[in-house]
């Protein structure tokens, strides 16, 4: 069912015969980039890891490029030109400390790309619930019933599974706003499947179990079934913590121009500029001449 509703989303809203996918280690990605060939496109994968080195997104991308013979792009994101590309960042209006991490390497695969369409899992996650808080939550009805205890003792509100997943999706989801403004600046369209509202619905109506069991993100493994072909598939993991941008990123604690709080957290720092841009403090492009 997953695999004919990210095929029909990819058919109606893609009209180009030849399309980039923007591909990870992950089942999220590689199940777009299958329903992209399945469709009858032809995929070009683009793929990224740091200067410093290769990680596992980045040689399953190109494992799986390689086995389904689609053409394939290294990038390679520079690290030392991290001021500047906080300036940039700050432009796309990024405001999270996940924005800025999710939208970073992209800055660099963005002028790589051919193709018109730009394809992605963006906001897979968001169905699923892989983090810990969610996994702590739903994943049994012995913590869900945790949960609802622990709501009543601390006075706090509880979100439902639905509840909780609506809250990302209908949020911020890793800097989906930022991204596209970034595709737009570079005359693409990026291509979400996993966000139609057919696609929406149907995941939707799954609980945590028929959506993880017996393994994560199961209803996509079990309809696209070339995964088993590429070996392990490992479970989630943030694409920007997997590439290490988190430890690139607290280099700026050391900047005084970045950091003009004197913070000790990136979180704190992001939330400060979110704050000054708000207010509409001197732009950023003047500051930065004076």
């Amino acid at each position: 069912m997953i695999r004919k509703l990210l095929e029909d989303h990819i058919r109606k809203n893609v009209t180009d015969d030849k399309v980039a996918v923007l591909l990870s280690g992950g089942v999220d990605s590689i199940s777009v980039a299958l329903a992209v060939h399945h469709a009858g496109k032809k995929v070009h994968a683009y793929s990224f890891h740091l200067d410093t080195h290769e990680t596992y997104d980045f040689i399953k991308a190109k494992e799986v490029s390689e086995y389904m013979k689609w053409d394939f792009t290294e990038v390679v994101v520079p690290t030392n030109n991290i001021v500047d590309d906080w300036y940039r960042l700050v432009e796309l209006k990024c405001r999270k400390k996940t924005h800025f991490e999710c939208v970073f390497p992209f800055l660099y695969v963005y002028p790589e790309i051919e193709e018109h369409y730009v394809l992605s899992g963006w906001g897979a996650d968001g169905y699923f619930g892989p983090s810990k808080k969610a996994m702590m939550r739903y994943s049994s009805y012995k913590k869900k019933r945790n949960y609802v205890a622990y709501c009543k003792k601390h006075n706090q509100k509880r979100l439902n599974w639905n509840e909780f997943r609506i809250a990302y999706l209908d949020g911020d989801c890793a800097g989906l706003k930022e991204h596209t403004r970034l595709a737009e600046k570079y005359n693409k369209i990026h291509v979400t499947p996993y966000l139609d509202k057919k696609v929406r619905k149907f995941l939707m109506s799954k609980s945590w179990k028929e959506l993880n069991k017996p393994r994560q993100k199961e209803i996509i493994r079990s309809d696209f079934t070339e995964l088993e072909k590429f070996g392990t598939i490992k479970p989630h993991q943030n694409l920007h913590l997997n590439a290490g941008i988190d430890k690139v990123f607290k280099e700026l604690l050391n900047n005084t121009d970045i950091n003009f709080n004197n913070r000790k957290r990136m979180m704190d720092v992001c939330r400060d500029w979110y704050k000054r841009e708000n207010n509409n403090v001197l732009p950023i492009q003047n500051e930065r001449r004076t």
